[in-house]
Order: C-alpha cells, then sequence, then structure tokens
C-alpha cells in the first residue's frame, strides 16, 4: 500500500475508514460483499456505479470470495478520496443550501436547514452567520462567499 496514500489523509478520515468498514461489516468476517461495500462508500459520501464496485471486487478478491479486506478497501478508498477536489465538492454543497432563485443562501435557507437538521440554532445565531459571512453586505451569503469561508476550514 502507498504511503503517501495513507499519509495524506488526517487522522479523522482514517477513523472514518475503519468505523465505515466495521459498520457495514455484516457478519464481522473482516471482509465486505458488494451490498457492504457499496453502503461503506456511500457512508463515505462517495457515490459509485454498480460495475466500479464489483470491478474493486474482482481486482482486491485473493480468494474468490467475491469481498475485499479492510486493507485493499482502506487503500481504494483513500485513493479515490485523495482524488476528489475540495473546491468542486464546496461548490456542489453551496447548491445544496442555496435554495434562493438568485443562488444565494439566506436566512430562510439557514432556518429551514435548522429545522430539517435539528440544530437547534436561534434567530439570532444563524443572523449573525450571516451577519459574519456576508462581504458584500446584501444580506445573504454568495457562493464566493460560501467558498472563502468553507476553504478557510479545509485549509
Amino acid at each position: 500500500m502507498s504511503n503517501v496514500v495513507k499519509n495524506s489523509l488526517t487522522n479523522g478520515i482514517k477513523k472514518r475508514l475503519k468505523e465505515s468498514f466495521c459498520l457495514m461489516d455484516s457478519d464481522a468476517d473482516g471482509y465486505l460483499d458488494y451490498n457492504e461495500m457499496k453502503a461503506a462508500l456511500r457512508a463515505l459520501g462517495l457515490e459509485v456505479k454498480k460495475s466500479y464496485v464489483l470491478s474493486v471486487i474482482r481486482m482486491y478478491d485473493k480468494y474468490n470470495s467475491n469481498k475485499i479486506s479492510f486493507d485493499d478497501f482502506n487503500y481504494v478508498v483513500s485513493e479515490k478520496l485523495n482524488k476528489r477536489n475540495p473546491f468542486d465538492e464546496i461548490k456542489y454543497a453551496f447548491k445544496l443550501f442555496a435554495n434562493d432563485a438568485n443562488g444565494k443562501i439566506t436566512l430562510g435557507d439557514l432556518q429551514e436547514l435548522n429545522q430539517k437538521l435539528n440544530c437547534n440554532l436561534t434567530n439570532e445565531e444563524m443572523e449573525l452567520m450571516i451577519t459574519e459571512f456576508d462581504t458584500d453586505q446584501d444580506d445573504a451569503i454568495n457562493q464566493t462567499e460560501f467558498v472563502d469561508i468553507m476553504m478557510d476550514l479545509v485549509v
């Protein structure tokens, strides 16, 4: 396994990989079959096609059991995670937050998400979020402002 791939992931992501693997290993045999692997990948936020999952299992299946070990799962998923572009993911996340026809995150959008996700934020807290990050003073967060916020968190 490549040390470059292993070392470039944060400890939190490495832990999530192991947790995801263990949670989805429903028969606790130390291997994931197709359904378990697909569920583990989804739990990690990776949407993949059936053909991809099957080809990975075939490639790494040493015992012709149609399963993949944790080490191989870790290697494949680590490579996939390392190839993701955070900028593209942040732009995608912005689209999930912004319901406004103008392509901005408004206080109403935050209130709706707060309710859906049971975050229990107060209106004052959400208003402060908008005020703090709204650099163009239009009472909403546009994509540029959102990307700036999120890139500060990623770096």
